[in-house]
């Protein structure tokens, strides 16, 4: 595993498949361990928090759940997860101003993924059926792996 090589894997039912490159891959697992006491909110069958479309934890108009933990059908990556926190954020704002909270998330039918491989390389794809070829995952992502996006929002930059 992880190691450049040429390699054959047979299947349960006899087939082979030839690659260059094995990725270790296990799946995800949310990680609410923390909240499986029910103090908070009572768990969904898959371990997530029950969320409302203002990603409000149900039954709470002041605590707000994204990402890995909430119950929602996006995918459980960074990229997801940043545009729920956008929808909070307009609701935290909302609410310190004396207003209703408004916004909505709403859920992506399209995928997207940039799966660096190294500064230089790697692969993903953009909504709809468009692959982002290796330029653009160095330029969005590969370069610095979204570091500096961060760094300048935290006063690091």
């Amino acid at each position: 595993p992880a190691r450049a090589g040429r390699f054959t894997v047979t299947t349960d039912q006899g087939d082979d498949i030839a690659a260059d490159i094995w990725f270790r891959a296990f799946g995800v697992r949310v990680n609410t361990g923390y909240l499986a006491d029910g103090h908070l909110t009572r768990l969904t069958g898959r371990a997530t928090v029950p969320v409302t479309e203002h990603l409000n934890v149900e039954g709470y108009r002041h605590v707000y759940a994204i990402g890995d933990i909430a119950e929602l059908p996006d995918p459980k990556m960074a990229s997801y997860a940043m545009v729920q926190a956008e929808v909070v954020v307009r609701n935290i704002r909302a609410q310190l101003a004396g207003e209703r909270p408004g916004a909505v998330h709403v859920p992506s039918p399209e995928r997207r993924i940039l799966l660096p491989l190294g500064p230089d390389h790697g692969v993903g794809q953009l909504p709809g059926p468009a692959v982002a070829p290796p330029e653009v995952v160095r330029e969005r992502k590969g370069a610095d792996l979204f570091t500096a996006r961060f760094a300048e929002r935290f006063g690091r930059a």
